[in-house]
């Protein structure tokens, strides 16, 4: 069974979190996956163009794997899951839901609505990139992840000093799922504190069923 990772917005296959799972899955002899989700690239950005990525590495595996979703990857890995692709389990890390909701409706995305465009901060590359308009209109097809279902085990760790995703929306989630395992860290957003990273191990040592 392989491990899956998946970054968040603005962000690539090679940051913290990614480099963490990376040595944890080396460590324990599991194939590790880590796409680049600036599909098709990142001014021409779509979750549509993410999703379909994810669920074409994950039907290439000889097996269904294991799914980290950092923030928008989280988002990106309980869509693939509720569209039937076969995955063992879930572990979503301040998952972003909410995404599409916030950005049709929020303030701080108001200028993108009007203009279609937006500078953003990107941290994979180091530097400042051009968000462009194809992502508002595919944003409308992923509002309703307050209604998802998801049918395989999940457990999420969410920050309570999260000001990017409000800890609501992992709540809520976690009430429409009973299966799902929903820990609070004493941490923002990043989930980078030593015992959240702790924590993550301990997620990923219960899915592989490889005891504390």
């Amino acid at each position: 069974m392989d491990l899956v990772y998946l970054h968040g917005f603005a962000s690539g296959p090679d940051g913290h979190k990614a480099r963490h799972c990376r040595a944890w899955a080396e460590a324990h002899g599991i194939a590790f996956h880590a796409p680049d989700l600036n599909l098709p690239d990142f001014e021409h950005l779509t979750v549509t163009a993410q999703v379909e990525a994810v669920e074409a590495l994950v039907r290439s595996l000889p097996e269904p794997p294991v799914l980290v979703g950092s923030s928008m990857g989280g988002l990106v890995a309980a869509a693939v899951a509720r569209r039937g692709v076969p995955v063992a389990s879930l572990i979503l890390l301040a998952p972003a839901f909410g995404f599409a909701r916030r950005r049709l409706a929020g303030r701080r995305w108001a200028g993108y609505r009007k203009r279609g465009t937006m500078p953003t901060f990107h941290h994979a590359y180091e530097g400042w990139r051009t968000l462009g308009p194809s992502l508002l209109p595919d944003l409308p097809l992923w509002q309703d992840d307050d209604t998802w279902q998801v049918d395989v085990p999940v457990a999420i760790l969410h920050g309570r000093a999260d000001e990017s995703v409000p800890l609501a929306e992992s709540q809520a989630f976690a009430r429409r799922h009973p299966q799902a395992r929903l820990q609070v860290l004493e941490d923002d957003h990043g989930l980078l504190a030593p015992e959240s990273l702790k924590a993550l191990d301990q997620r990923l040592a219960e899915a592989f069923s490889l005891g504390a």
